[in-house]
């Protein structure tokens, strides 16, 4: 029998038998991450045994599939365009060993790696930095690193045809609801936006007048249909407020030949945009600029609560709307936090400020959790002596 088919069936009589409500909440806690390990391993045993399978054509002996991709999403039980990124990943991996070396340990998922190797491939020499950043953040973060490194090293007239020539709009229907998604050229995609956000603000505005607390996101689908009825867009005012705030090298943004390590054009939440397209709405009053090498913000220092306008963008810019505890994604309800008592040092400065989820800020205000710079951007939480973390 072969070693795998053996660990197989060893877990399949764990799972059957084992019974959780038998260990404590602290083992649980340490045994799913002992479980997510090796989800992970197992993943990538899956993965290159499938690369193996594809490569000799041995995918072919007993199936009726089309395609890899289709034979590895009905082996899998996973989509093909799960199955599909999966043999992209296995493709990328042979000139990523690091990567590599990183999936067979389990330190790395397969969602992950999607992200470190679409990138590395391009630039090899982003892999130890993406790999750093996958060990300390969550995904969301990996993705935006990835897609900075991607818009860096490719041409920006090519990335811009590419939007054009793969943009989609689809829609699909599960019972009495039907979902859509759809993608494009950032300055078309951001013409859209911009004939429904008069009405959806009009709308949200209204509603929370009224004491009605649905999401602005709500309000824009409804202008959506609205605008696709024919119907006309409230005046809003001769000037709009931006809508998106973006960070710009200023070598970059004048034209001139960047500085090395300059930041490219970035919106946070969204991405890198083509420095063209900032320049180009920047007339509009679409956007708030970070500009790379502007004021120090590390000199703009309040002696009240009050965060002035100029540390307030940089501070929303440097956290990006999320919870700066290490592997924490949530960017919902987001809170500021002083590091440094403010009774006792009456500042508000930018190296003691930094965002917070309501969960986190809870454990740090009421629970005594003691946060501990990591230096590279995020915090760790510390729990006092003798408690627990609920």
């Amino acid at each position: 029998m072969n070693t795998l088919e053996r660990i197989n069936d060893e877990l399949r009589d764990y799972a059957a038998a084992f019974d959780p409500s038998t260990y404590s909440g602290p083992d649980a806690a340490h045994l799913t991450e002992i479980g997510a390990r090796g989800k992970r391993i197992y993943e990538t045993i899956e993965l290159l045994f499938a690369k193996r399978a594809v490569d000799t054509n041995g995918w072919r002996r007993d199936s009726h599939a089309a395609s890899p991709e289709q034979w590895l999403a009905n082996a899998t039980g996973a989509s093909e365009h799960t199955a599909r990124e999966t043999l992209r990943v296995a493709d990328r991996l042979a000139e990523l060993p690091a990567t590599e070396d990183k999936l067979r340990s389990g330190d790395l998922s397969l969602v992950q790696a999607q992200h470190v190797t679409r990138a590395a491939a391009l630039d090899p020499a982003a892999e130890t930095r993406l790999l750093r950043v996958a060990e300390r953040s969550g995904v969301r973060e990996l993705r935006e690193d990835s897609e900075r490194v991607i818009t860096a090293v490719s041409d920006e007239a090519r990335l811009v045809a590419q939007a054009r020539d793969e943009r989609p709009l689809a829609g699909w229907t599960r019972g009495l609801a039907t979902h859509g998604s759809f993608s494009g050229p950032t300055e078309d995609v951001a013409e859209l936006f911009d004939a429904i956000e008069p009405r959806a603000r009009h709308a949200f505005e209204a509603a929370r007048a009224a004491g009605k607390h649905e999401p602005v996101a709500a309000y824009r689908f409804d202008a959506l249909i609205a605008l696709a009825r024919g119907a006309e867009i409230p005046a809003t005012g001769s000037r709009r407020e931006p809508v998106a705030r973006a960070c710009v090298g200023l070598s970059r943004l004048l034209g001139q030949e960047p500085e090395p390590g300059e930041k490219m054009c970035e919106i946070p939440g969204v991405g890198p945009v083509p420095v063209a397209h900032a320049r180009e709405v920047l007339a509009h009053g679409l956007f708030e600029l970070v500009i790379s090498d502007g004021v120090d913000v590390r000199t703009v220092v309040s002696t009240t609560r009050h965060i002035p306008k100029a540390l307030r963008i940089a501070l929303e810019h440097r956290d990006q709307g999320r919870c700066k505890v290490r592997c924490c994604d949530h960017t919902r309800a987001i809170q500021r936090h002083h590091t440094e008592l403010f009774s006792e040092s009456r500042r508000t400065a930018y190296e003691i400020l930094g965002d917070a989820c309501p969960d986190h800020h809870r454990l740090i205000h009421h629970k005594g959790h003691e946060v501990i710079d990591n230096g590279d951007g995020t915090w760790t939480l510390r729990a006092p002596p003798h408690t627990s973390a609920a």
